[in-house]
């Protein structure tokens, strides 16, 4: 017997390939193509048009989407400019630096060009040279308070490892 896999749900209308928004109901059915069997998810105007011949089918509804938050990277990026360009041993605004350089590194922003005891060199997107963000000691207590900071300045949305 032929091993066989029916894909998962879509995101959007197969026919008219408009994306099901947050709870939407619509229907999903199975079709048989070249004796393989294939998912067809379709929003109610198109399962009412038959646009193909169903196997099988069944009504469903989109699971709800979380909204999420916009992160403002340009901001972001100013942000950083300005923390390297008014380097300070203020102990807030080094660990502030430090997260705000994970983000940009994680956005691509900045480039980790190399790690020495204490501190992380990158490469700065915006002009090629490189900046050493000392990497200060963040208690996990405090790491919450700084993330909720972030997420208030920056309207960004931390995910967890």
């Amino acid at each position: 017997m032929e091993e066989w896999k029916i894909d998962r749900r879509r995101r959007s209308c197969i026919p008219c390939q408009r994306e099901f928004r947050s709870e939407e109901v619509h229907y999903s059915g199975i079709v048989e193509i070249e004796n393989r069997f294939e998912r067809r998810d379709l929003c109610l105007p198109c399962f009412e048009a038959k646009p193909f011949e169903l196997f099988s089918f069944w009504k469903t509804q989109t699971p709800k989407l979380e909204e999420r938050k916009l992160e403002d990277i340009g901001a972001m990026v100013e942000f950083c400019k300005r923390l390297l360009a008014s380097p300070s041993e203020e102990p807030t605004r080094r660990k502030i630096l430090y997260l705000t350089a994970l983000i940009l590194m994680r956005k691509r922003r900045l480039k980790l060009v190399a790690h020495r005891e204490g501190a992380l060199v990158v490469e700065k997107s915006w002009d090629g040279d490189t900046a050493e963000i000392p990497e200060p000691a963040i208690e996990d207590a405090e790491l919450l308070l700084l993330k909720g900071e972030m997420e208030r300045l920056f309207e960004l949305e931390f995910i967890a490892p």
